[in-house]
């Protein structure tokens, strides 16, 4: 990520990897191990963790609620609840990322075509550098208005989204788990 404005500091964001919400998406296994692979590079650098999950479906600690087998957030790991698609609103999401000078939002998760492009959209919106990594991300098949997709063709779709996405004076890219490198934090950041 060196090709991006110098001096921000980069947070990996998690959105909806709950159990309730892996049960109907396509590839979680293959999503799960990639995203403890971007955790695990995180902690090895310092860079802070958002864990974000929706509470508007589940009840707090039920099991659906609680995180797929394998993602556990360490006790310094930002836990953050949300009741909307936009983990912003109403969250202390943006207030967290600004007391941690972050500029650079790394986003994987669940939910492509809802809370995850939503997220990822509104942190563009705000001003911050987005990444989202096209191989971490998954959904389940929708239809809409007798329209059916798979819920591989809602990822191509997101992944299509964000490849083009353009706000003045900011950096968007669309990478795989293995082109995603943390700059490791320095007392200084």
């Amino acid at each position: 990520m060196d090709e991006h404005r110098e001096g921000l500091k980069t947070a990996l964001v998690i959105i909806n990897m709950q159990q309730g919400v892996m049960d109907y998406c396509v590839h979680p296994k293959k999503v799960v191990s990639r995203i403890q692979d971007l955790v695990s590079r995180a902690r090895d650098t310092g860079t802070p963790i958002y864990w974000v999950q929706d509470e508007r479906e589940f009840e707090r600690h039920s099991t659906p609620w609680r995180l797929a087998a394998g993602l556990e957030p360490q006790d310094d790991e930002h836990r953050i609840f949300k009741s909307y698609r936009d983990a912003f609103t109403g969250t202390g999401l943006h207030a967290s990322l600004i007391a941690e000078d972050v500029g650079r939002l790394v986003i994987c998760g669940a939910q492509s075509d809802y809370c995850l492009r939503t997220a990822a959209g509104r942190a563009a919106a705000m001003g911050y550098d987005v990444t989202v990594v096209r191989d971490a991300h998954t959904t389940g098949a929708e239809t809409f208005e007798g329209q059916s997709l798979t819920g591989d063709q809602i990822i191509a779709h997101t992944n299509a989204y964000f490849a083009t996405l353009d706000y003045p004076n900011q950096d968007f890219s669309l990478m795989r788990t293995d082109e995603v490198a943390f700059r490791p934090v320095t007392v200084d950041d």
